[in-house]
């Protein structure tokens, strides 16, 4: 396993919604290689690549952990490495306050998920 993502598992695990993934499901993830991890002791994030019919690939931002400038310089250590690898964009699924803390280094609202308990 990845000693990085070792390292923060616990935070993972706290802030995943067992409804819908398990900690055991996100350490297969990582193990196989499918989520990537960039990290250091102060934060951890979780990418995958996502390919398109066309071939184009973009990097997918799953999870974060940590100290906020810790994050915002992963964000920006997987957004170097998607590009170097050929990704053509990046994405983030999260909680609207991502969009006002990473909107004055380009993030911009590309579609809207809604939910509804049933």
């Amino acid at each position: 396993m990845n000693p990085i993502y070792e390292a923060h598992r616990e935070s993972f695990a706290e802030i995943l919604d067992p409804r819908f993934y398990t900690i055991n499901w996100l350490d297969g993830e990582i193990w196989t290689g499918a989520i990537r991890v960039f990290g250091n002791n102060r934060a951890c994030i979780l990418v995958r690549l996502k390919p398109y019919p066309t071939g184009a690939w973009e990097i997918h931002g799953e999870a974060a952990v940590g100290e906020l400038n810790a994050i915002l310089e992963l964000i920006e250590d997987a957004e170097a490495w998607g590009r170097k690898i050929g990704c053509i964009t990046a994405s983030i699924a999260s909680r609207p306050g991502w969009q006002r803390v990473l909107k004055d280094k380009g993030w911009e609202p590309h579609q809207v998920e809604l939910r509804k308990e049933l």
